[in-house]
């Protein structure tokens, strides 16, 4: 429990703020994990599009050249008929084909443009949900800052305070920095306990 400015106490658990940042991570995720998907399959749409553009052309030229023949050969007229026929039936059928695929890059498309926009709605509540967070563990030291004032005096409790400097040494400093100079300390202390022991052994 912490006391707020106002003098009232509330019950604060960053663990909740925790969990509600990982459970967005763990959406984006699936989020781009399905834009891959459905990029996937619309590259497979376009591919299939492509081929069945170059079978329409390849018809086409067939078409051409059974014509041709039909002129050359009349005699054959009536067969002739009956395949351009089935060519025209066979072409209507590959443009509804094509208009079918046409709908579906499209259905693909709004779905890929969907799952975008899920995806940086998603991304823009996890930027939120860290500036409350951050905000709440502000206001949290301010209050445990309040606390101490009150319960063991000293100067006011009021003032700055970043989250990304701690004291080291009696000195206000960056926390990395402090780190840094904490493992350097590490580092030398254990240097000067190793020359010890192979002075003791020598």
């Amino acid at each position: 429990m912490t006391c707020n400015l106002l003098g009232g106490f509330v019950w604060l658990s960053p663990k909740l703020g925790i969990q509600e940042r990982d459970r967005h991570a763990e959406n984006i995720s699936q989020l781009e994990h399905e834009v891959a998907e459905s990029a996937d399959r619309l590259k497979q749409a376009l591919e299939a599009n492509s081929e069945l553009s170059e079978k329409i052309a390849r018809e086409v030229v067939e078409r051409e050249l059974a014509q041709h023949d039909a002129a050359e050969a009349g005699c054959q007229l009536g067969d002739l008929k009956a395949e351009m026929a089935r060519l025209v039936a066979e072409n209507a059928n590959l443009k509804k084909m094509v208009e079918e695929r046409d709908e579906k890059l499209s259905s693909s498309a709004d779905e890929l443009a969907t799952i975008q926009a899920a995806k940086e709605e998603a991304e823009a509540e996890l930027l939120r949900n860290f500036e409350e967070i951050e905000e709440l563990l502000k206001q949290s030291f301010l209050r445990a800052v309040c606390q101490a004032h009150v319960l063991y005096g000293g100067p006011s409790a009021f003032g700055d305070f970043d989250l990304d400097h701690e004291v080291y040494q009696d000195r206000l400093m960056l926390s990395a920095e402090a780190s840094a100079l904490a493992a350097q300390e590490v580092e030398s202390t254990e240097a000067g306990e190793g020359e010890c022991l192979e002075g003791n052994q020598g």
